[in-house]
């Protein structure tokens, strides 16, 4: 993967925790976008009702999906093909945490004022730069903050991340170092029903000792 960035679209390196935030929604739907690894695309959904959240990925051998529940402080992790599942409690900040500067401190990522229609939506082009990458991506209000932002295994989240989360952005479209990176190809606001956020019946629940540490 050529951009840390991207790295935190991928639902496999993702764990989350909350703050003090309000994380309701006020889109609802699915969300289909592509995650390219040296040019191979990797499909995958995000599903969004009120303050509950899921990611999936249906590629073969790599099926597979990630629910999280901003009421419960929950994250499930469902493995379909074992008809297993993980439950993990994320730690309940009470305050805002890990925003700081950029440690790579040549890293700039900044707004340009540039906007374009993407999917019915307005995007606005956002530039990065650093001593290796430089590329853009284009954001987009209206459906909440993308939660692959809030990854607290990152401890330093740099400032741009913070007003990307804060204000509400959704990445639609990502370039690094000219090459496309990953892309929003699909928006459906839609109702979705309770159960796809819910352990699937017949499931059996994995135990690990000393997940949560």
């Amino acid at each position: 993967m050529r951009l840390r960035l991207v790295g935190l679209f991928l639902v496999a390196a993702a764990a989350f925790t909350f703050t003090n935030s309000c994380y309701a929604q006020s889109f609802e739907g699915k969300v289909t976008f592509n995650v390219f690894d040296d040019d191979k695309a990797h499909l995958m959904e995000y599903l969004i009702k009120g303050n509950k959240f899921r990611f999936d990925s249906n590629e073969e051998g790599r099926q597979g999906a990630m629910i999280m529940d901003i009421a419960t402080k929950q994250i499930m992790i469902i493995m379909p093909e074992q008809k297993m599942y993980m439950v993990m409690q994320t730690p309940d900040t009470k305050t805002e945490t890990g925003y700081t500067e950029d440690k790579e401190k040549d890293t700039k990522f900044e707004k340009t004022g540039e906007t374009k229609e993407i999917l019915g939506l307005t995007a606005e082009k956002w530039v990065y730069k650093s001593e290796d990458h430089q590329g853009e991506a284009w954001m987009a209000k209206g459906m909440g903050s993308f939660k692959l932002f809030d990854n607290p295994m990152n401890k330093q989240r740099p400032k741009w991340q913070k007003e990307i989360v804060e204000e509400g952005y959704f990445p639609l479209l990502v370039y690094d170092n000219g090459k496309k990176v990953y892309e929003v190809t699909s928006i459906e606001k839609k109702s979705l029903d309770e159960s796809l956020f819910e352990v699937p019946a017949g499931f059996q629940k994995m135990e690990i000792p000393n997940m949560q540490k």
